[in-house]
This record gives C-alpha cells, sequence and structure tokens, in this order.
C-alpha cells in the first residue's frame, strides 16, 4: 500500500474521523501552549489528512517515507506547504518546530529499540525548547490481541475493496499480514494481494522512558484519537 498501491490508503479508512481528531489535538496543543499559527511538523504524515485539517490553524509541514503517499498528499494540501521524503529515525529540519506530532501508530513500525532511541533523538532537535511532542502509539503488549478478526471495506462506484486479517504475535512485534480483494472499472478480473506490517509492541513505560532520555518530560493522555492507544505528550526540556 505505501508504495505501488498508496491511492487505495485513503479509501479503505474512509471511517476515520480526521476533523474530528484534528480538533482533539488543537485542544491538546492550545492546553499546553501551542497557538494558533504556530510552526508544527507531522512526521509520517502518509496522505496528508490530519495536515488538511490543521494547516487551517498552524502554519504546517510534514514529511513521510514513502514518496508515494507524499504524491497523494500533495494532491490535498497547496505548494505552500512543505512536504519532504524522510525517515523517522534519520531526518533534520533546519529550524526547530513549536511542535511535533506522529500519529495513527506509526511510530510502531520504528523498531527495534536502538532505532526508536535514534527517532526520539530526531524528534528532539526537531523540536524548539519549550516545544511540545504529541505521539499516538501502537498498542501495548497488554492491549494487543492475537487471534482477533478484522475487515474493512470501501463500496465505491469505482472501486470497490475489502482487507481482511487475523493479527498475530512474532514475540515484541504485532503481526498483520492483511489479505485484500480489489476491484477496479475496467481491469477485467479480481486483484488480490496480501501486504505484512510488523509493529513494536513497546510497553507505556518503555516508550516513555526513551522519549525522556531524549530530552522531553512525558506523560501518557487516555483520551486519545483511537481506541486503548493513548496519546505520549512531551515538552523538550531547555
Amino acid at each position: 500500500m505505501y508504495g505501488g498501491r498508496a491511492e487505495l490508503y485513503d479509501p479503505i479508512y474512509h471511517w476515520k474521523d480526521y476533523a474530528a481528531e484534528a480538533a482533539r489535538l488543537r485542544e491538546l496543543l492550545g492546553s499546553l501552549g501551542i497557538a494558533s499559527g504556530s510552526r508544527i511538523l507531522e512526521a509520517a504524515c502518509g496522505t496528508g489528512s490530519h495536515l488538511v485539517h490543521l494547516r487551517d490553524h498552524y502554519r504546517v509541514s510534514g514529511f513521510d517515507l514513502s514518496d508515494a503517499m507524499l504524491a497523494v498528499a500533495r494532491t490535498k494540501l497547496p505548494p505552500e506547504v512543505e512536504l519532504f521524503r524522510a525517515d523517522m529515525a534519520a531526518f533534520t529540519v533546519p529550524a526547530p518546530f513549536d511542535a511535533l506530532v506522529c500519529l495513527f501508530s506509526s511510530i510502531g513500525y520504528v523498531h527495534p529499540e536502538p532505532r526508536l532511541r535514534a527517532a526520539a533523538g530526531c524528534f528532539a532537535r526537531a523540536v524548539r525548547p519549550g516545544g511540545v511532542l504529541v505521539i499516538e502509539p501502537w498498542l501495548t503488549p497488554e492491549a494487543y490481541r492475537p487471534g482477533r478478526l478484522s475487515m474493512q471495506t470501501y463500496d465505491g462506484d469505482a472501486l470497490k475493496l475489502c482487507r481482511a486479517c487475523i493479527s498475530k504475535r512474532d514475540g515484541e512485534l504485532a503481526v498483520l499480514e492483511f489479505h485484500w480483494l480489489a476491484l477496479r472499472e475496467g481491469a477485467g478480473e479480481v486483484e488480490h494481494f496480501v501486504e505484512r506490517h510488523e509493529l513494536w509492541l513497546c510497553s507505556a513505560e518503555r516508550m516513555q522512558e526513551v522519549f525522556e532520555a531524549a530530552g522531553f518530560e512525558v506523560h501518557l493522555e487516555a483520551n486519545g484519537l483511537e481506541p486503548a492507544r493513548g496519546l505520549l505528550v512531551g515538552r523538550r526540556r531547555a
């Protein structure tokens, strides 16, 4: 999906309320002193759906490792919104931002621990002293349910999708093998493909320790954007 099939990302997540999530983020950022007009960077911004709503209130930028996802994002955002390709564990910015957000559990793809520590260091250097960090973590080992059945569908006129998965676990990794059926108008046949995702089941305590060590004072907000995930909120120490 993140490569040659990036155009399927938004349809399969058509149910996700990005506007409501952006409103929750604005409320949280405002409570932490990040005012309208502040500079906000989104790590792993994907197709830019959060940025679409955040740009009405902040000066936003974003980056992602996938050129294909960024190409979709550029169709939804004006040219003045800076979007660039970068790895969460190895990026730099010319000047630090007032806040950095990393959403939809993208941080779960950053493993093993040395790679997460490298990302935390990059995040710290990308945020000004006193600035704010908001991360939506992946599930903890306690919250993850191996064997869980999931299925999402999309029923458009020219595109129909079905994505099914039985969650698995391999040590500290959540393993999600998504089986897709894609029906495209004019294609003549149903496309089937499988994509494998591996996300680190990192404990809340371990995640907090990593970002504390990088230079943030952090706490976990239970009221997150997705059930059972919460938000890791940090303030960059001087």
